[in-house]
């Protein structure tokens, strides 16, 4: 199910979502609706993250739009056809009692509207005045211009894009009508819209495969590092992989020699490419390894993999972290946000400051930190912190207590043990320090 955000007049929208219900049900029409177009802006900066698409009554609000964002791959508008100044013509010469010979006509500058459907007109006119406006004028300056001309007996009528101005000019009894879009025009860009839905979810279903290649040859030259510890370390890799896998709702399989696959959905893939990120830098901070990962995606599994490998291949000439690799072999610009700022501490003054005083690392502080944002802990204990560092529990406990003199960490209870003993006790990192 994808939602459109209809944007526009509430008389547009309203016909707008008459012609979206002899649709499938695949595409769901919310209102978006504004008082003056100017108010596009706004709406567009609170829902641009909320909705799939986003469809504009006309030109005049889309033009608006597109000077909010950078990206506009989700913006489609319905476009100003002959037929709907032909239609507003025709009710101005029913609905007027005189002869309509001279004519006031306000179109965007944009739009070239106005010289296509007079060009494929024999109506003569003695005269017309073509009004060319920026998106952002505020439409009570064009009822201003119309009014001027027609108490000057310069114009018999007025054609405008603005509904706001033929309420106002139909109030002063000025003879005016409305250059609205047609039923045909919407019917095409609700069938673009539904077809771009389509596309977008069979790419989202392509299978995905994420590769990840550590750096194995740090144990080389490293005799007397114990088994224990090298085994310890990869167990804690796997399983803030494993971790990885399950956000992207993947299947985990280690290859071997510091090799992992991941395979899940393009779609999935993509939307947690920033937790992948986050997860490499983590590792390579925590355990100094070299991490470089490639993604593939492709018809079948065969090619989805081998895109992959590919990638991996491509870090190197690149000389990024993660590659991406589409179905058609070609290399995908993806955007990463920020990393959180777990990796640097060099603009907190005062921390750098309280860990100077007790001689802690910072290194030491970061990798205390990224444990609790990983694990997601509220409060621990010293034997936590100790297992999961892999150091014993009289350092973690020293650790713990120079965090606690710098009131980096906070006391905040005990622990009961079953057996015999002293509790352990719970501490909690202070959150001007997360």
């Amino acid at each position: 199910m994808y939602k459109v955000g209809v944007v526009g007049p509430i008389r547009s929208v309203e016909r707008i979502l008459e012609v979206a219900k002899e649709f499938s049900g695949d595409l769901t029409f919310i209102p978006l609706t504004y008082n003056t177009a100017i108010e596009t802006t706004e709406i567009i900066k609170t829902y641009e993250e909320k909705f799939d698409y986003f469809l504009f009554s006309g030109p005049i609000p889309y033009e608006i739009a597109k000077q909010s964002v950078k990206n506009t791959n989700k913006f489609f508008y319905i476009h100003l056809i002959e037929a709907g100044f032909y239609k507003a013509l025709l009710q101005l010469i029913a609905s007027t009692k005189s002869e309509i010979n001279c004519l006031s006509i306000d179109i965007l500058d944009k739009s070239n509207i106005v010289d296509v459907s007079l060009d494929q007109l024999t109506i003569p006119l003695k005269g017309m005045v073509v009004k060319e406006f920026d998106a952002h004028i505020h439409f009570y300056d064009l009822y201003e211009y119309h009014v001027q001309l027609y108490r000057e007996n310069k114009i018999d009528g007025v054609l405008t894009c603005y509904p706001e101005v033929m309420k106002l000019l139909k109030r002063d009894n000025i003879p005016v009508e409305w250059i609205s879009t047609t039923k045909l025009a919407t019917k095409q860009v609700i069938e673009l819209i539904e077809q771009r839905s389509q596309i977008s979810y069979f790419k989202r279903t392509q299978i995905g495969v994420c590769m990840i290649d550590v750096d194995t040859k740090v144990y080389e030259g490293q005799s007397e590092q114990l088994s224990y510890d090298i085994q310890f370390a990869t167990l804690k890799m796997n399983e803030e992989l494993l971790t990885l896998s399950r956000d992207m709702n993947g299947s985990f399989i280690e290859v071997g020699d510091g090799k992992y696959m991941i395979f899940s959905s393009r779609g999935e893939i993509l939307d947690n490419v920033n937790v992948l990120n986050q997860t490499i830098t983590r590792l390579k901070k925590s355990w100094e390894r070299e991490i470089i990962a490639g993604i593939g995606f492709g018809d079948s599994a065969l090619k989805a993999e081998l895109n992959a490998r590919k990638a991996i291949y491509k870090t190197e000439v690149e000389n990024k972290e993660i590659v991406v690799i589409d179905n058609l072999g070609e290399i995908v610009d993806i955007p990463m946000k920020d990393i959180h700022s777990l990796s640097t501490i060099s603009d907190n003054v005062q921390l750098l400051n309280k860990l100077k005083d007790k001689n802690i690392s910072i290194q030491a502080f970061e990798r205390v930190r990224d444990i609790i944002h990983l694990k997601k802990w509220n409060q621990f204990t010293s034997n936590d912190l100790a297992f999961e560092l892999n150091m014993s529990n009289r350092n973690a406990q020293r650790l713990l207590l120079s965090f606690k003199e710098t009131d980096i960490v906070e006391q905040v209870g005990e622990e009961k043990i079953a057996k015999k003993g002293r509790p352990r006790l719970l501490y909690r990192m202070k959150e001007e320090f997360m």
